[in-house]
């Protein structure tokens, strides 16, 4: 239970902290992950935190029926932006099996992690069990996933203005597709319409990735 208390206590602790100062390296996500990391310490106590947290694992059910909801209030704008939202969301999934695993190679990154990083973009219930198929550490690519997730949360929305883009749907489709769950979290920041983008995004760039992995890794030498 202490486990519990703490972790809420970081987090609304870490939640003041950015509405005071909202800047991408106070992002309430990565305030609260940097804290628990340093309070957890050792691998032992990385056990009891996981046995102390399962409710708010449970609580990950009711977030994704209320991703459902806001998609179907914003149905009409889902509509409206359709094709782009799929030809985005097909070329970032594309993308993120293709060029970071390319990127990590030419930087010299052994191939375990380019394996790993080939999964970077999606939740990591999907992650954790595509990994396996493709030679690659879940152990590995869950911490890359959460990562991937913090970094879009936090530079995603400066970073989508500073090239221009201000629809929020839009917005919320990019941070869904680049950076799942922690970036649909700030997507729901930019309003109701990108909080159902980021969320539609980030289950459909799931299902393209599991698609598009067995045509694009293999061209790659990593299928």
């Amino acid at each position: 239970m202490h486990w519990l208390l703490l972790t809420l206590a970081v987090y609304l602790a870490a939640l003041a902290v950015y509405r005071r100062w909202p800047r991408p390296w106070t992002n309430p996500v990565a305030l609260a992950v940097t804290v628990l990391l340093l309070a957890v310490g050792s691998s032992r106590a990385l056990g009891d935190y996981q046995a102390g947290t399962r409710a708010l694992v449970w609580l990950l059910k009711p977030a994704v029926v209320a991703l459902g909801y806001a998609m179907h209030r914003e149905w009409q704008a889902i509509r409206r932006h359709a094709f782009r939202f799929l030809l985005g969301v097909a070329a970032g999934a594309a993308t993120s099996l293709l060029a970071t695993p390319l990127l990590a190679r030419a930087l010299g990154a052994p191939e375990t992690l380019q394996r790993a990083l080939a999964f970077k973009s999606v939740t990591s219930g999907i992650a954790v069990d595509l990994a396996p198929l493709y030679g690659a550490d879940p152990a590995l690519t869950v911490p890359l996933v959460i990562l991937t997730g913090i970094l879009g949360a936090a530079f995603g929305v400066p970073v989508l203005r500073t090239l221009g883009v201000r629809c929020p749907f839009l917005l919320g489709t990019a941070l869904g597709t680049a950076s799942h769950g922690i970036g649909t979290a700030r997507a729901a920041e930019e309003g109701a319409e990108a909080l159902a983008a980021g969320g539609l995004a980030m289950a459909v760039a799931g299902l393209l990735t599991g698609l598009l992995a067995p045509l694009l890794l293999p061209r790659i030498g990593l299928g």
